[in-house]
Order: structure tokens, then sequence, then C-alpha cells
């Protein structure tokens, strides 16, 4: 019952903070979307198991905003013609060992983990490149309501109950800040109306909840991309692509190679300023993401696929789940 008290106490104060920013967008449109993560395509309840991420933002366009000026303290490169824009998320991740159906400790599998979260977003962009400042607050551990989540879901679904919860990572507030910079290399437009780019991205995220450095490449077909591109980020589903400007009919389909050096990972190292179990984090990562999108009138749909190789020592599978996202715009 705590862990549910704080989950609604969570979705309470971000429900606030989205009436509190709406103030600010005057006119501008308020675009929404939700993505859910789930690893059913793998048929597998280990590692990242589950997600739910709901993302809501406008375009900022007054230079007098509180957000316009923190975009203009940050470190920035030189933009001609650009847009601002602020997305807000709440989201919760659910992690788990590969065997759910014993309530022992697996001492050579990665935790029970489950982080709840909200996160602010600042963009800058144009018609070659774009940038996103992150900050991320949330808990991780029995707070989260994780343990809750899957039990519900399971039994919804008739599916084994997860027996192991009661040896997940204890509570520790999570904090994240990030930097995350997008350029269209490339991009060719045949006479049909189809097109194709190229895009390359480099990120960084420092906090305790993880840190990381990387980079990565994306190439799409479709029609419309320059209107999405400012949102392409490496992970589908974390962004608004409405917020760059979109039109009925567009699509795209889509493929990702992505590294990075991870630092440190709460979801598998275990607590931070406690002790807990957890197992030994590979640094050295990498992820490929296959997906497509296709904008109706006012709302979209995106699916992909992400895969990535094994994050820890003790065990040398990979990765694998789906995304899918729903954005609508008013």
């Amino acid at each position: 019952m705590r862990s549910l008290s704080v989950t609604l106490c969570s979705l309470l104060v971000v429900a606030l903070v989205s009436r509190v920013a709406s103030t600010h967008a005057k006119d501008s449109e308020i675009h929404w979307s939700a993505a859910w993560d789930n690893d059913a395509i793998a048929n597998d309840d280990g590692g990242y198991t589950h997600g739910f991420f709901l993302n809501w933002g406008y375009l900022l366009d007054s230079d007098n905003s509180w957000e316009t000026t923190v975009l203009n303290a940050l470190p920035l490169p030189e933009f001609s013609q650009y847009q601002n824009a602020i997305s807000y998320q709440l989201a919760q991740t659910i992690y788990t060992p590969s065997n759910i159906d014993t309530s022992d400790l697996i001492l050579d599998d990665r935790p029970y983990a489950g982080l709840l979260f909200g996160a602010v977003n600042l963009y800058r962009f144009d018609a070659k490149k774009s940038s996103r400042y992150e900050l991320l607050l949330g808990i991780a551990g029995p707070g989260s309501g994780a343990e809750y989540v899957q039990r519900y879901i399971h039994d919804i679904i008739g599916t084994v109950d997860p027996s192991g919860w009661h040896h997940q990572i204890g509570n520790e507030v999570v904090i994240r800040a990030g930097y995350e910079q997008l350029w269209r290399l490339y991009q060719y437009s045949f006479t049909n109306g189809i097109e194709y780019d190229l895009l390359s991205a480099a990120d960084i995220r420092a906090g305790n909840l993880s840190s990381d450095i990387g980079g990565g490449m994306t190439i799409r077909v479709g029609e419309g991309l320059s209107n999405s591109f400012p949102m392409t980020w490496l992970t589908s589903g974390r962004t608004l692509p409405a917020l760059a400007g979109s039109h009925p009919g567009e699509w795209s389909l889509f493929g990702t190679l992505y590294a990075n050096y991870v630092f440190n990972d709460i979801t598998i190292e275990g607590n931070t300023f406690k002790d807990s179990h957890g197992v030994h984090l590979v640094n050295q990562q990498w992820l490929y993401l296959v997906g497509g999108s296709y904008q109706f009138s006012n709302w979209s749909f995106s699916g992909s696929i992400q895969e990535s190789s094994h994050t820890f020592v003790e065990s040398d599978e990979s990765t694998m789940f789906s995304t899918f996202t729903i954005s609508l715009t008013w």
C-alpha cells in the first residue's frame, strides 16, 4: 500500500506540474504521447521487462519565458532560424532477473528493480541540428510501485507470479542530467515525394540513476522526414515527434545503431548509498533499433523493436523489447 500511495502522490504532483506548464503554452498546441515498452516479443521476462512513458509538451512562442531564459543560459551550438520547445515526462520502468518463478536470491542475475520518475526536456532546433537538455528526478525501489504493477499485470494475463520482489533494491532518490545533440548529415528526395536521410547523434548523461556517454547513426526513408527530424532521438517513444511539425500521411521507416560507455547503473549494480544485491556492469554496450511511424490527422502511431548487448558480466544474453507509441495533438 505504501508503494501505491507514493505512486499516486507522484501522479498528482506531475498533474499539477502539467497544469502549471500549460499556463505558459498560451496559444501553442499541446502535444501528447504515450509509449509502452515490453519484452513479450522475446518471450522472456528477464532484464528490462516493462516501461510506460507519458509525454506532453509545446513550442515556446515567447522569448520572455523562463524556459527560453534557461536555454539561453545553457551551452548550445550556433543555430539559425531556430525554434524552442519544452516537454515533460512521467514514466515507470521495471527490471527483473530471468527466473521470476523462484523466491530465492539469484546471485548471478540482475536484481529486481523499479523506477518511477518525472523529467523535463528543453529543446532548440533548426533544419540541420537539434539539441536537448534533460533533467530527471525520481525514486528507485519499493516506492516506485513496480512490484504492485507487475503482479497486477501478471494476475490479469494469468501468467507466473513474480516471486522474488522481496530481494529488490532499496528505496533511493535518483537524479540524472543529460544532453543530446542530433545532426542531419544528408538528405535526398525522389521525384515521387519519398526521401531518405542520414542522422548522427551523441549524448552524455550523469547521475546516481545512470551515467554514460555514447553516439550513433540513424537512417530513415519516408515522407516528411524534415518535419520529424528534430525529435528523432535514439530511443523511440521518449520524445514528441509532432513538436517539430508534421502532416497527415507522413510516414517513415528507420534503423539505428548506437554504442555507449556506461559508468554506473543502479538497476544493475544495486543501490548507491546502501547495501543491496547487484551484479557487475558491462561498461561497453551497443544496441540496434528498427521501426516505423505513420501520421494520421492529429494523431500518429509508431512501433519499434530494440535489441541491446548484454549489460552485466554474469550473463551473455542480449535484451530485446518492443515499443509502441501513440501521439495526439490539440
